[in-house]
């Protein structure tokens, strides 16, 4: 039972992580995006 639970927790972990990486890449270009290519 108990590893289950630890398992569920890692999984949320890694599943949360990976959504706030996402996140983060796609601001990261936006930012680069707007710095090279700035509207006229």
């Amino acid at each position: 039972m108990w590893t289950n639970l630890e398992t569920a927790f890692e999984l949320m972990l890694f599943g949360m992580g990976g959504v706030f990486l996402v996140l983060f890449v796609l601001f990261l270009t936006a930012k680069l995006l707007i710095k090279f290519l700035p509207v006229k």
